[in-house]
């Protein structure tokens, strides 16, 4: 027992000796010097041309400093055009509003090829999203339905019970929409609005994303003082960091309408807020009642598909069936498909690793374009500013 101890020690010793820790400032010139010597000398040691990936989970702000001192050091550079692939990664935000998303894409193009950019949104690593693909377009009984002669609306819910906590001073500055709304509530709708992919290619799905994110219709102000509706949880001007005369939402709803010729007339809602009753988040697709009237029903029942990703990642649906006795009286049942039940729990990987993993391998599937940014920026936009600007619609306390 204590030679398996020692041995393992030892080999956990040998692994933390690959690491290596080296300090500086973000705007320091000198920092990425170091940083480049360090990785020249392990190249020089190891005898190969190392891949370098350079993770930015850092402020928004200090976005440019870094990736302009990156390229500027050499540190992008290959060793060899034959080998030592390099990749910048960057959590969301990207950019605070559509011009500075706009300006932060054309200083990463400037720098770097697309094919070296991954921007990050851990959302898209959950396992219930990158199944949204795989049950949207292998099932055959979907795709007929999937239209607006079939659905009634759609709609995506992110809420949470909790508060704004220790976040204030930065959530003061963003509010609910951008926070989760701008990224990943329109991240999931865009997966359910995407029309088929021509391959399972990750050019061609984020294109079909986008594709679904720009038919989202811009609202004008007098839309926006209609179709939305935004509140604030009536503790949140005490909390530190946020200002006593606040209007920053930390709860909205939505009503939008899509280009898509599959869903123009098809009302899709976006709902979110802090201090709710429960945390949840879930995409509800409600198709339209039958058109035959054949059955009786004592209430207004619809054929719903629950796609929830959190407490529980499941798929349940409800349907008619007819109740027991002489009549044929329909009542509403559920179907479901609970992935942890179906799958034990060695079988799942967390969001984070999946995404290393396919930045290492090149895959970007799980990565947002930039056509899909300013999509989400352009649909939003328009709603912050009627808000912000002309203080409409009233914003509500709860």
């Amino acid at each position: 027992m204590e030679d398996e101890k020692y041995r393992i020690s030892e080999e956990f010793d040998t692994f933390l000796s690959t690491f290596f820790y080296i300090e500086g400032d973000f705007t320091a010139k000198h920092a990425y010097e170091n940083l480049a010597k360090t990785l020249g000398r392990v190249d020089g040691e190891w005898s190969i041309c190392t891949n370098k990936l350079f993770y930015l989970a850092v402020p928004p702000q200090s976005y440019s400093s870094i990736i302009t001192n990156l390229h500027n050091s050499g540190l992008t550079e290959p060793c060899s055009p034959e080998e030592g692939w390099t990749r910048v990664i960057l959590e969301k935000p990207f950019g605070t509003d559509r011009q500075t998303a706009i300006d932060l894409d054309k200083q990463l193009g400037a720098l770097f090829k697309e094919e070296q950019i991954y921007r990050v949104d851990h959302y898209l690593a959950k396992e219930t999203v990158k199944n949204i693909l795989a049950f949207r377009f292998s099932n055959t009984f979907l795709s007929p339905a999937w239209n607006n002669k079939y659905i009634e609306k759609i709609e995506v819910r992110l809420l949470e019970k909790g508060t704004v906590a220790t976040r204030g001073k930065f959530y003061d500055k963003i509010g609910a929409l951008r926070d989760v709304g701008q990224n990943h509530m329109l991240q999931l709708l865009g997966l359910f609005l995407m029309d088929t992919p021509n391959s399972f290619t990750p050019a061609e799905i984020k294109k079909k994303r986008s594709e679904a994110l720009a038919s989202l219709k811009k609202m004008s102000p007098q839309e926006v003082e209609k179709q939305t509706s935004r509140g604030q949880l009536k503790e949140y001007r005490s909390i530190e960091g946020v200002d006593p005369e606040s209007n920053t939402e930390t709860y909205f709803k939505i009503c939008a309408l899509s280009d898509n010729p599959n869903f123009i007339g098809v009302p899709i809602y976006l709902e979110s807020g802090k201090g709710q009753v429960c945390s949840m988040t879930e995409v509800v697709v409600t198709f339209k009642e039958a058109s035959s009237h054949l059955f009786s029903s004592k209430s207004d029942k619809r054929n719903e598909l629950h796609y929830h990703l959190q407490p529980e990642e499941k798929i349940t649906m409800k349907f008619l069936a007819k109740k027991p006795g002489y009549s044929y009286e329909v009542e509403q049942h559920m179907l479901g498909f609970n992935y942890h039940d179906a799958y034990s729990a060695d079988q799942f990987v967390d969001d984070y690793e999946a995404l290393l993993y396919d930045i290492i391998r090149g895959d970007q599937t799980l990565f947002v374009s930039t056509a899909e940014i300013i999509g989400e920026w352009e649909f939003i936009e328009p709603i912050v500013n009627t808000w912000h600007n002309e203080g409409k619609p009233e914003l509500e306390i709860y």
